[in-house]
């Protein structure tokens, strides 16, 4: 291939590569339909190009590693489609983008066994548009780097996302390009680039580290293992009497540096394994949220162990069974062959055996038939398609597009045969290509179609605001005859109707209690939806229905304190005290900071055996005690459990400081805070804490005026977020857009009781 060939090859791949994992095929480009026109024409004028270089050169079809794989696969597919048709609709989603990793996964391969792209071309132009993603992720911590520096005070630096908007998503695409990298260093020549690749590999590593993702970090072990082993092996050389011939030759100096190496690897290695064990109990970050997860996957695999419950729909059978709590939706299982189990069952789990099996198998023959030189591209790619897939034991990041495209170019690299195969003549003449096109017009087609009307969805709830919930809810109605089988129209078109009746429009609860029901008989499993038509039914009247219907939202979600204490109101307001006192004792044995909230602190104080002091968070117990003017106490629990740097910490010790009558601590503690703000919620506890600050000084009017702006920070437009979690019902397991609040103002949904308490009390 010429070196102009080459050059057109990286100059059009690098553009393709950097648009879908920056923009495209992330999350921000599939859920933001402007997005779409772009990159399906982009995708239509790329095919068209690939076919049209394909029939002019008269290149040859071939056969691939995995043509057998897919027929499995596909009747995997068709398997679980057949039993589980009522879902049909998020099925089709999920085999959408099968079919486009499918089909990329032919035009590459096409590509390379017609010798118009090399893997070294494929590889450059990928770690070309990587650089800008590594990079963005530095950028990311600017802010952070600012807030040292103002402050003074170092605090634990935010895990960058880049444009991923996770890091456990980052972290997985690091873990593809480093291994490639690691193999472009050495096959680099001159001095310079090999200086910019080391630079790359650094900059790679350190982002990775402060990604915080242990599954990448373990992922990233073993495919650098595998990596380093494939390297040293590449010239056939690598045998046991060859390694204590080469140690033999060595220097003393050279043995004791590849000891101390070795030692300091191995310690290493340990402490990584015991930050690892600590981390498993971290707050928020334990093993028990895994092995819930991991235990709905096998529920859910038992209850169809044969066909499973349907591609992509993992996160729609989570939330049905009993016994499992997930604090936010999941929309896979954290584990790649628990989540084809739940949704593909034996077979899929047959599909992905046999895959594996195969791709063993054909690196081995493209190793043996590789020079050297190749090789090293070879271990590059198998060490990242290694990496990545450890990852997926722990976690399932490749649900992004993004990341699965990174993942199945290393698996092309990986897999591609070195010595290709022409297909059979007869298939090579007309069955492969009617196949090819064939599945790029279904997928071009299908993709402007949906683009189409899911541009609709969003132009309308684009459009709405506080005036005109029950027209946007009446606008939804053409969507939804166009796509009726789409169970998330229905859920936000109840939502707005819910958002007209909370303004007194009783036909506007009927309407939407007709639009939840609609959901609830495609999607049974969502509390959010029975907590929303009950209160409907409340307004209604209709309060028998309403209890049973919030009755079933404890039950699905009975990690929710909000439930059971909406259930207390409820019974109050129905006469049933003995309900009332279990529905509120069950709300504050969820969140014992519940007992701060004015409407709970009444039943708190008449039964203060319900409220575990021990269970409340730190904050909550040392303002509890400050209020009560326990000064001692409440220093003897703040030291006991120190927080790390934030305004709320910097908050309380001012508040602390105020109580032994030192200001000028105290001041200098809200400074801090100041600093350290970079949400409204913390600007209003540094306002409250200003607020403090001015009633210690006698400053009344200054008091009164840091009070009304904490109360302006804590207002929220209507449709602002109440549940950050719960838009991963549309992000994730729909992949739409949605509007961002999730309850009705009559379910009274509260998160932050502490902060509330103690502005009431500053008044």
């Amino acid at each position: 291939m010429t070196k102009r060939s080459d050059f057109m090859g990286l100059a059009v791949l690098t553009v393709v590569f950097s648009y879908f994992l920056t923009v495209g095929a992330t999350f921000n480009g599939i859920l933001e339909p402007s997005f779409h026109p772009l990159s399906l024409g982009l995708m239509t004028l790329l095919v068209g190009c690939w076919l049209l270089l394909h029939w002019r050169n008269k290149w040859q079809w071939h056969r691939t590693s995995l043509d057998t794989v897919f027929l499995l696969w596909g009747l995997a597919f068709l398997l679980s489609l057949i039993a589980n048709t009522d879902v049909w609709r998020r099925i089709i989603i999920g085999l959408w983008y099968v079919g486009l990793y499918i089909g990329i996964w032919y035009v590459l391969h096409d590509l390379l066994a017609n010798r118009a792209l090399s893997r070294v071309v494929i590889i450059d132009a990928l770690l070309i548009g990587g650089f800008v993603i590594t990079v963005l992720g530095f950028v990311q911590l600017q802010m952070w780097f600012r807030q040292v520096i103002d402050s003074g005070v170092f605090i634990t630096p935010p895990r960058p996302v880049s444009v991923f908007g996770n890091p456990n998503f980052l972290s997985d695409f690091l873990i593809v390009i480093t291994p490639l990298t690691l193999s472009r260093w050495f096959m680099a020549r001159a001095k310079v680039p090999k200086i910019f690749l080391g630079i790359y590999i650094l900059l790679q590593l350190g982002l990775l580290v402060l990604t915080n993702s242990r599954g990448a970090w373990i992922g990233m072990a073993v495919g650098l293992l595998v990596w380093v082993f494939l390297f040293i092996s590449r010239n056939g050389r690598l045998t046991p009497a060859s390694v204590q011939q080469w140690w033999k030759k060595q220097t003393s100096a050279v043995r004791t540096s590849f000891i101390i190496g070795a030692v300091v690897a191995v310690i290493g290695a340990v402490g990584l394994g015991a930050y690892l064990v600590r981390s498993l109990s971290t707050s928020g970050r334990s093993v028990d949220s895994r092995t819930e997860i991991y235990s709905a996957a096998l529920q859910l695999f038992a209850q169809k162990p044969i066909t499973g419950h349907g591609l992509f729909t993992f996160g729609r059978g989570v939330v049905q069974l009993p016994g499992i709590n997930p604090d936010k939706p999941h929309s896979h299982a954290h584990d790649l062959p628990l989540h084809i189990a739940a949704e593909l069952g034996l077979f899929g789990l047959a599909a992905l055996v046999l895959t594996v099996f195969i791709g063993y198998r054909t690196v081995q023959r493209n190793w043996q038939a590789s020079t050297a030189r190749e090789r090293l591209v070879l271990a590059g790619a198998v060490g990242a398609v290694v990496a990545v897939g450890v990852h997926q034991l722990s976690d399932v990041p490749v649900m992004m597009p993004a990341l699965a495209l990174t993942g199945l170019v290393v698996i092309v690299l990986a897999l591609a045969p070195a010595k290709p195969e022409a297909a059979d003549p007869t298939w090579r003449r007309f069955g492969h290509p009617v196949e090819m096109i064939g599945i790029w017009v279904v997928l071009i087609i299908s993709g402007f179609w949906s683009s189409g009307v899911y541009q609709q969805y969003v132009d309308v709830l684009k459009a709405t605001d506080d005036s005109r919930y029950r027209q946007a809810a009446a606008d939804l109605k053409p969507v939804i005859d166009a796509d009726p089988s789409l169970s998330l129209y229905y859920l936000q078109q109840g939502f707005l109707y819910g958002m007209a009746a909370s303004q007194g429009d009783g036909d506007a609860a009927r309407e939407g209690i007709s639009a939840y029901e609609q959901f609830i008989q495609r999607d049974p499993g969502y509390a959010v939806a029975w907590a929303n038509l009950a209160v409907l039914h409340w307004q209604l009247g209709d309060r028998d229905v309403a209890v049973d219907a919030l009755q079933q939202a404890v039950k699905l979600d009975g990690a929710e304190w909000n439930f059971p204490a909406l259930l207390g109101r409820y019974a109050m307001a129905m006469g049933n005290t003995e309900a009332a006192d279990a529905a509120f004792a069950e709300a504050l044995r969820l969140y014992p900071d519940a007992s701060l909230y004015t409407e709970l602190e009444p039943f708190a104080t008449a039964h203060p055996e319900a409220v575990d002091v021990t269970e409340m968070s730190v904050v909550a117990r040392v303002l509890q005690l400050i209020e009560a003017g326990q000064v001692d106490a409440a220093k003897t629990v703040w030291l006991a459990s120190p927080l790390p740097a934030s305004a709320p910490k910097y908050v309380i010790d001012a508040l602390l400081a105020l109580a032994d009558s030192d200001v000028d601590d105290a001041a200098a503690a809200l400074q801090k805070a100041e600093q350290l703000t970079s949400v409204s919620l913390e600007d209003a506890w540094v306002h409250v804490g200003k607020a403090r600050l001015a009633q210690a000084l006698g400053s009344t009017d200054l008091a009164d005026d840091e009070l009304t702006a904490a109360e302006a920070e804590l207002t929220v437009k209507p449709l602002a977020t109440d549940d950050i979690t719960l838009i991963n019902i549309a992000y994730a397991q729909f992949l739409q857009l949605a509007i961002e609040r999730q309850y009705l103002p009559q379910v009274d949904y509260r998160t932050d009781p502490v902060l509330l308490y103690l502005l009431d009390r500053s008044f």
